[in-house]
């Protein structure tokens, strides 16, 4: 599937896994060597990540129910993300802190 900011039209990725099951939701993207531009994980339910295992820096989007972004971040390695109360979804994408996401910009899935 892909994903899209609405206000800036920018494909955000274009490979994005829904981690739809209990196995994709526990693995994750642990163990991964990288992200190519493009991939990402969808995990919905969800207002928190960890970054335990991970080799690699990983932009962090937090979306509401009606895919809203409430907050972008970028996550180093072994460390802890922000818990986003109103959080409904985390996309986790490759870090391209340089994309232009803003809070209250809309998310499309393609």
């Amino acid at each position: 599937m892909a994903v899209r900011n609405m206000r800036t039209l920018q494909l955000l990725g274009d490979h994005i896994q829904v981690a739809d099951s209990f196995w994709l939701r526990f693995r994750g993207l642990m163990g991964t060597a990288s992200l190519d531009p493009g991939e990402g994980m969808l995990f919905p339910r969800t207002n928190s990540i960890h970054m335990f295992f991970m080799r690699y820096p990983l932009t962090i989007v937090y979306l509401s129910k009606d895919m809203k972004v409430l907050r972008s971040v970028v996550v180093k390695p072994w460390r802890i993300g922000p818990i986003v109360l109103k959080a409904q979804w985390v996309l986790e994408l490759p870090d391209i802190s340089q994309a232009d996401i803003q809070t209250g910009d809309t998310v499309s899935i393609e």
